[in-house]
């Protein structure tokens, strides 16, 4: 039994006259009866009821149209709905993001368009740092992720990248530190000696690395006086006095007021965020967020 026997069985019961439902659906009257004798061999059950001039339902068949309705109008919802997914107008999109992503204006930008855009798709938001989110957009449990690394990030093979923003790295003291009374760019030397909180090295950040590579290009590795794997919490221990940390501009948005955020004298000192996705045969949904966040793009 295939939807066309349900349709053609429908359009007999309402016609209840053979020719009229052929010419109605565009087909000639015996293949018409042929489907329907097909269709009530297949439920071994008569529907109608022939005559030479008549033609009527069987109460078989009255049963049978309520649910032959109901099955054709499922159908057709079905279809529509496959048709609005593929549209992008309903579904789900999971996306990474690095845990301060959306204090970056282009990413905050493309996440609230794509948010008005499609206000009927749930939006499905995981952090991850950038090796994570590299797993995972490999394995296929994130469509599109939103990447923080100093350089152009190693991805698999069909997966494109984005720069979506290039920077600066800033130093962050308690206020009360040394270097505080300054407004001038500090330069790299001056941290040698000074307590570092920061990333764990065992954690899925890089920003642990990247800090690592700027101290590098002043010839000091950083003394970790604290490892912490929050944002929060970095800036909170810096809050205490406990030490100075190098992170990200927009991550420094979340300042507490005993910090003092301050410019790095360093062409290195700089951080790149990144957009991953699907090179071809992606889905709407992760094109359409890649589409916004392109437009919204600060060239480097």
């Amino acid at each position: 039994m295939e939807l066309r026997h349900l349709r053609y069985f429908v359009v007999v019961a309402e016609e209840l006259h053979f020719s009229r439902a052929a010419e109605r659906l565009g087909i000639s009257q015996p293949p018409l009866s042929q489907q329907i004798r097909a269709l009530e061999e297949d439920l071994q059950v008569r529907l109608f009821d022939r005559s030479s001039r008549n033609v009527a339902l069987t109460e078989a068949g009255r049963l049978f149209l309520a649910e032959a309705r109901a099955t054709l109008d499922q159908a057709d919802r079905a279809r529509q709905t496959a048709a609005r997914a593929h549209r992008g107008e309903i579904g789900e999109l999971t996306v990474g993001l690095f845990p301060s992503a959306l204090l970056a204006e282009p990413v905050a930008a493309a996440v609230l368009g794509f948010r008005r855009q499609h206000p009927r798709v749930r939006l499905v938001l995981r952090e991850r740092a950038v090796y994570a989110a590299v797993r995972e957009l490999a394995a296929g449990s994130l469509e599109i992720a939103y990447l923080r690394y100093a350089t152009r990030p190693e991805v698999p093979p069909g997966i494109a990248l984005l720069e979506v923003m290039r920077e600066p790295m800033m130093l962050v003291v308690h206020r009360s530190h040394r270097l505080a009374r300054g407004d001038k760019p500090v330069p790299l030397e001056e941290l040698a000696e000074e307590p570092f909180i920061h990333f764990s090295p065992r954690s899925d950040s890089a920003l642990h690395e990247h800090v690592a590579a700027i101290c590098a290009t002043a010839g000091f590795e950083p003394r970790i006086e604290q490892e912490a794997n929050q944002n929060g919490s970095i800036l909170a221990l810096i809050g205490t006095g406990m030490g100075v940390s190098i992170l990200p501009r927009c991550l420094c948005r979340l300042s507490l007021p005993e910090l003092r955020v301050l410019p790095i004298a360093s062409p290195a000192a700089v951080s790149g965020i990144w957009l991953a996705h699907r090179r071809r045969g992606g889905a709407t949904l992760p094109r359409t967020l890649a589409s916004l966040t392109a437009q919204h793009r600060v060239p480097g």
